[in-house]
């Protein structure tokens, strides 16, 4: 059985592998944001993820070294039928000696001395050729390295419609509102395998609609009544964009969640309100403490919850141990999930842009 590569956006590579060790069991990181997996388990994160920019499939991943002679060979075992066409791509840092243009023009080469046809403007087939090099470039911090790599296969996806669903493009916009990319991801995080989310701080719906067009059974409540009837309106229109998820969207306070809701719920994702520098003011502290205890009384036992914290942008590369939010440490921060009945099992920065950062919390029902 063929294996398939799958190459993330690059926009957050951690979180990219976060995501995938949430949603299939067995895959091989090869570079920072791109594995391989089973062609099934590739297209579970096809119909999952935001954060994948590509997927090869059939696939496989080669050494720099004669890269060349084992791509040409690799493909040629496929026995794919028509003419081909050879397209050679980059990510990371230029390493001496690797040129793509001269790369996809020797393995079109090869494949012509075996007698198949080139077709650089209609081809019946491409082959996709990608050198993963390494990147000191990066807005987020991650420690995992590996050696450089060329990854080949031929493209069934090309990532998904995320552009198309940011807040201007909805039916009720507010200029505030969470990145697509970062929507799904908090949904996969909280209901990996399906289920009923909630979403206690709904806004515009975002994470609503993520959960929507993921198949789920989706609440959400909000204390602002215009919120309730523009999420409503939202989530409607992530169903006529093909989402086979249901919702159920009411007013009321993330207090008072068991007088709202019946539950329980497999998964929690929030964004809770908070100012551009809550970080440095305990306003919202108290908030976020009652919204987690709340959220514990309608959880299932193995429920999920994922939510985002405000950051110092500062501390972004720094221990999590010297950050701060809502004015208080993370010792403070963490023990309030305790405390709550939650544990904390990861945490993951995320800079928004250069005065705006936050903390993803994903925890456990304790």
């Amino acid at each position: 059985m063929m294996n398939s590569v799958v190459i993330g956006a690059g926009w957050h590579p951690e979180l990219f592998r976060i995501e995938a060790a949430q949603l299939i069991d067995a895959f091989e990181i090869i570079h920072p944001h791109a594995l391989v997996c089973s062609e099934r388990d590739a297209n579970r994160l096809i119909s999952r993820s935001s954060l994948i920019s590509e997927v090869l499939s059939p696939g496989g991943v080669v050494t720099i070294e004669n890269a060349i002679e084992s791509i040409s060979q690799a493909f040629l075992a496929l026995d794919i039928p028509g003419a081909v066409a050879v397209k050679s791509s980059r990510a990371g840092e230029k390493i001496e000696g690797w040129s793509s243009r001269i790369i996809a023009g020797e393995i079109g080469g090869a494949l012509v001395e075996a007698g198949r046809a080139i077709d650089l403007t209609n081809p019946d087939v491409t082959l996709r050729v990608h050198l993963l090099a390494a990147s000191n470039r990066c807005m987020h911090p991650d420690d995992f390295t590996a050696p450089p790599v060329v990854a080949w296969g031929i493209t069934t996806h090309d990532g998904d419609d995320w552009a198309q669903r940011t807040a201007p493009n909805r039916p009720f916009f507010k200029p505030i509102s969470l990145d697509p990319k970062l929507a799904r991801t908090m949904v996969n995080l909280a209901c990996p395998e399906g289920g009923q989310l909630l979403d206690p701080f709904c806004g515009t719906g975002g994470l609503i609609i993520e959960g929507i067009l993921c198949g789920f059974t989706c609440s959400g409540s909000d204390l602002a009544w215009p919120m309730v009837v523009g999420t409503r309106e939202n989530a409607a229109w992530a169903q006529q964009r093909g989402g086979q998820g249901t919702f159920e969207i009411r007013n009321g306070s993330a207090l008072e969640l068991s007088n709202i809701w019946d539950g329980p719920f497999d998964g929690f994702a929030f964004d809770p309100p908070y100012g551009r520098n809550a970080w440095k003011s305990a306003d919202g502290f108290e908030l976020l403490e009652g919204s987690l205890s709340a959220c514990n009384s309608v959880a299932n036992e193995k429920a999920n919850l994922v939510t985002l914290i405000p950051w110092p942008p500062s501390a972004i590369f720094e221990p999590i141990d010297s950050g701060i939010s809502f004015g208080k440490s993370w010792s403070e921060i963490s023990e309030a999930f305790s405390t709550s009945g939650w544990e904390i099992i990861e945490t993951t920065p995320i800079r928004v842009h250069r005065s705006l950062a936050r903390m993803l919390i994903h925890a456990v029902r304790k």
